[in-house]
């Protein structure tokens, strides 16, 4: 194939060529004498699966030929001469064996990193070890580097560098999926120095930018018939650029360094490099103009003089677009829109974009016309149905089960997921959930699941089911990682299989089962080299494992629109480009930080910079934005700030900028044109059909005989300040729907301080007797408030307000001999019919037959203006008490209404009787039941509510926001 040659066969394939297809031509120009033994004795080397598919797909083409051996870089392990080599260990193995080192260094100085920490720290520097092998940087490297202008940092570092000291050298007979991949090549190349082969042997499409690859380079460029085909290789670079890129802590991020970094290895220059072929370039022009914003940052001068003899910019932009987006979504429906057009054209389309967000955003967008693209990078199997159903069930092990964490698991799809049963199964996690909002404890309990099935027939088998399935599993338990993995999917299996499965339902099939049983598998084929961890360090190995997991269904996509990761742009062989979420920090990604190694200490050693990601991705921009029809999108801003445009496009567009004299402005705006045309038309499609004017303030006014014929005394407060609420659950029978998952809320903390005094004060014990005022608070914190670090604190408050409150109890007792506790009143107003309702807290009888009446508050104390104005409830209780409205009591006249404040400022508040007499509340309170009887009064919402900022269960209903308090409010008169 090869004519003989003492230097490096180097060859380069032009910036948007179809990489692909020009190899195939290469190969078949080059082949033309070829037999057909020797066609099929050819190898070809690859670094990506979908390369080596789309190779073949050219081939298949015709005409018809025996193939030549297409192979990926990594299936060198699977060479003969790898027989030699021992087999490379397991690389979950080696994390669980990095695990335990780690674990047992951080037991022995906490200090270091947090426990929670333990997985990613062992996956940290299990990658440190791949690239050490892979780049062939001893321990001995690392650990003799001059580290004297570095802080203590590098101490604590050492201490786990130490750890993956022993894997390296001639004792480990165990070598790593990296080391034996180096092992390989390097005794590939001995064997290769000694008897080279004679058939034609070829490493195209890769840059060289890992040590064992470049290595691999370098030993085939060495072979009589070897030769290494270059994707994305500017011919059109000037040798003062190469030259300039000798430095890599400068030059490292410029997209044709690792071709630069090759010429130094394998001692070929930039002219060496030779046309693989003749297929042109779909745009010479638009290249250079790239080229040339790409140059790196010591020679941009060159803009300057080189810049003008690009020649007519409008050429060279022509099938280039500039989308730039208001927001995320907007840039997806742009986008969309595209590829949607696209398929209508009959033409193929990529959108290429590390962005995953983006790219979901993209697909769900695409859902509206019923188009699912073919995405190479699949759903992480972490997001998959059973990824999340696993995930879930192990946040449920070594912690007690609360009602949404029961209910996240009754919920999902997969559970109880036999088709005969799923009906019944949501009727009944429907029905539990709503039990469980108005009745449950936080932490449900089998006798809760039996309490609720007897209120109903039906119940009881899926009731023991649960019952006998998701409890027991509660404490926290250091065992082997086998027991906990082999207890996780018992639990899971159990849950999906339902009541009367006897497999585990839906769980393990379709391609995300099959991928979740393969990753659980690999776990417990390699569990026993993690010895025994807790629960909670298993919960988060076992997530972060599942997260490295990917779900594809590669032949479920429609095969004109793809999404592709940034390495396939190589591939090419599309009509259309579309390059999104062009801003810095997506595209290139912002470097990841590196707990172990600054980008010094990198270089020193040998290892890769962190700028080497960015450079690989300034190659694959180059080569995409040399297609046929390429798109550029971004979004101006984000869910949180203003956003910055990559690097690239900046470049780009600042260099168009510089030149007017050759349409660089006009070429521009032409660009952005084109751009906010496909903005609008999406803008379009998305908008509304027509405005819809926002809801005016609700006053709603029901029938009379329909409105509320019952009130407490303390609705009196919210029908004054918000009338809506008491139509919402008086009139339309609207109650709040408690939460799934009950908190230590304030309310709470009320409803036990209230039981406490209650029973304190029932059960006659002397009044300062503080002992058993605290031991009644343990014994009723303890029944209601089951979050011990909750419990601890609402006690220590208990604690503090004891004594302040005995003293005062002490004077109130003293006043009377006979007092009621939580009796409740009820008397109907006359003329309105209105029954108003009581439920006091206390009212204690003096000697000479009067009434004192107490409310405890645990929140804020209402002032006397507050309880003159709108907080009625102890001005009405006392004119309920004086028309004997409270059964065994009689009227009685009340000598004072107190509230007591059982709260950090522990202070009381009279209520104004003398300036608000009963009889004065009393006509006061006929007066508003009278004007609420009126047809045309209607229940305005927040009407007089304390501050703007409050909240009102019932927002939603009335639409707030749509309107304010400054609007005036509509009546409406419902029939």
């Amino acid at each position: 194939m090869f004519e003989p040659s003492d230097s490096p066969r180097i060859f380069g394939s032009a910036l948007g060529v179809d990489f692909a297809q020009s190899l195939v031509d290469g190969l078949t120009s080059r082949g033309q004498n070829m037999t057909p033994e020797d066609w099929a004795r050819t190898e070809i080397y690859v670094n990506t699966t979908r390369m080596q598919r789309r190779i073949r797909e050219v081939f298949d083409a015709g005409p018809a030929r025996l193939l030549p051996r297409i192979k990926l870089v990594t299936d060198l392990a699977n060479d003969p001469v790898s027989l030699i080599v021992p087999p490379a260990i397991a690389p979950l193995r080696r994390r669980f064996e990095l695990l335990q080192f780690v674990s047992k260094l951080l037991e022995q100085e906490p200090d270091l990193a947090p426990r929670a920490a333990l997985y990613d720290l062992s996956d940290s520097l299990a990658k440190l070890m791949d690239e050490m092998q892979g780049e062939g940087v001893s321990p001995e490297t690392i650990a003799s580097l001059d580290v004297s202008d570095q802080s203590g940092h590098w101490q604590r570092a050492l201490k786990f560098l130490n750890i993956i000291t022993p894997f390296f050298g001639a004792t480990n007979d165990t070598p790593d999926k990296e080391a034996r991949q180096r092992l390989v090549i390097e005794t590939l190349s001995q064997r290769w120095a000694d008897t080279p082969p004679t058939h034609p042997i070829i490493v195209a499409g890769s840059t060289g930018s890992r040590g064992a690859t470049a290595m691999f380079m370098q030993a085939v460029a060495k072979l009589p018939q070897g030769a290494i085909v270059l994707p994305g290789y500017d011919f059109d670079l000037p040798d003062p650029v190469w030259q300039a890129m000798d430095d890599e802590m400068t030059a490292e991020d410029h997209p044709q360094f690792r071709f630069r970094r090759l010429m130094d290895l394998m001692e070929f220059g930039p002219n060496d490099v030779k046309s693989w072929c003749d297929l042109a370039p779909i745009h010479p022009a638009r290249n250079k103009l790239v080229s040339l914003s790409l140059r790196p940052a010591p020679v941009t001068s060159q803009w300057l003089e080189e810049g003008p003899k690009l020649g007519d910019l409008s050429a060279a932009t022509e099938g280039l677009t500039l989308v730039e987006a208001a927001s995320p979504r907007a840039e997806a429906e742009t986008i969309a829109l595209r590829l949607r057009q696209a398929v209508q054209d009959g033409i193929t389309a990529a959108l290429i974009s590390p962005d995953r967000m983006l790219t979901r955003q993209v697909t769900a967008a695409l859902d509206r016309w019923d188009i699912k693209p073919d995405d190479s990078a699949g759903v992480p199997l972490q997001l998959s149905p059973p990824g999340r159903m696993l995930r879930h069930v192990a946040d449920t092990l070594g912690k007690p089960l609360t009602g949404e964490m029961l209910l996240v698991l009754l919920k999902h799809p997969l559970c109880n997921s036999t088709d005969s049963e799923r009906g019944p199964h949501l009727r009944h996690s429907r029905e539990l959930e709503i039990y469980l909002r108005r009745n449950g404890p936080p932490f449900p309990t089998p006798d809760t699941l039996r309490n609720w099935a007897s209120r109903a027939e039906g119940r009881d088998e899926w009731a023991n089911w649960l019952s006998e399935t998701v409890f027991g599993y509660a404490d926290p338990l250091t065992i082997p990682l086998s027991d906990h993995l082999q207890t996780h999917l018992r639990l899971a299996e159990k849950l999906c299989a339902g009541p009367s499965g006897t497999d585990a339902g839906e769980l393990w099939k379709e391609a995300a089962g099959r991928e979740a049983r393969k990753t659980c598998d690999t776990i417990a084929e390699n569990a026993d080299f993690a010895g025994k961890m807790d629960t909670k360090d298993y919960a988060a190995l076992f997530g972060a494992i599942l997260s490295e997991g990917v779900v594809r269904e590669r032949d479920k996509g429609h095969p004109q629109i793809l999404i592709w990761g940034t390495l396939e742009a190589r591939v090419q062989g599309v009509d259309l480009t579309i390059l999104g979420g062009m801003n810095d920090g997506v595209w290139p990604e912002a470097p990841a930080p590196d707990p172990w190694l600054n980008r010094v200490m990198r270089a020193k050693a040998g290892l890769l910079l962190p700028e080497r990601r960015i450079g690989l991705s300034a190659h694959d921009y180059q080569q995409a934005i040399a297609g046929k029809e390429v798109w550029i999108t971004r979004a101006k801003r984000s869910s949180d700030a203003e956003t910055v445009p990559s690097r690239w496009v900046n470049r780009l567009t600042n260099l168009l900028r510089g030149l007017p004299k050759q349409n660089g402005v006009v070429a521009l705006d032409a660009m952005l044109e084109r751009g906010r045309n496909w903005a609008d038309m999406a803008a379009q499609l998305s908008g509304a059909d027509h405005r819809t004017e926002p809801a005016p303030r609700p006053s709603p006014c029901p029938p009379v005989d329909a409105r509320p014929k019952q009130l407490s005394v303390t609705q009196i407060k919210t029908l004054i300040r918000d009338p809506f609420a008491i139509y919402a659950r008086k009139v339309l029978r609207l109650d709040p729907l408690d939460p799934l998952a009950p908190t230590a809320d304030a309310p709470l903390r009320g409803t036990i301080v209230h039981e406490v005094l209650e029973k304190f004060i029932a059960g006659g014990f002397a009044p300062d007797d503080r002992e058993a005022l605290m031991q009644i608070a343990n014994e009723c914190f303890h029944e209601h408030c089951p979050w011990p670090t909750i419990r601890a604190q609402w006690i220590a408050r208990m604690e503090k307000s004891a004594d302040p409150f005995l003293a005062d109890e002490v004077k109130r007792q003293a006043l009377s001999d006979q007092r009621v506790i939580e009796k409740k009143g009820e008397i109907v107003v006359p003329n309105v019919g209105v029954k108003l309702t009581c439920l006091a807290d206390r009212i204690d009888i003096t000697p000479d037959g009067q009434a004192l009446i107490y409310d405890y508050k645990t929140g804020v104390v209402p002032s006397e203006k507050q309880q003159e104005n709108f907080d009625k409830q102890l001005l009405l209780e006392a004119a309920m008490v004086e028309r004997g409205a409270f059964n065994d009591l009689g009227q009685k006249p009340v000598k004072a209404a107190t509230f007591i404040g059982v709260n950090t400022t522990m202070k009381n508040s009279n209520a104004p009787l003398e300036k608000n007499p009963p009889d004065q509340v009393w006509a006061e309170l006929e007066t508003l039941f009278e004007n609420w009887q009126r047809v045309d009064r209607g229940y305005t919402a927040r009407i007089a509510l304390f501050s703007k900022t409050d909240y009102s269960p019932y927002d939603h209903l009335s639409r707030f926001g749509e309107w304010d308090t400054s609007d005036d409010p509509k009546p409406e008169v419902l029939t």
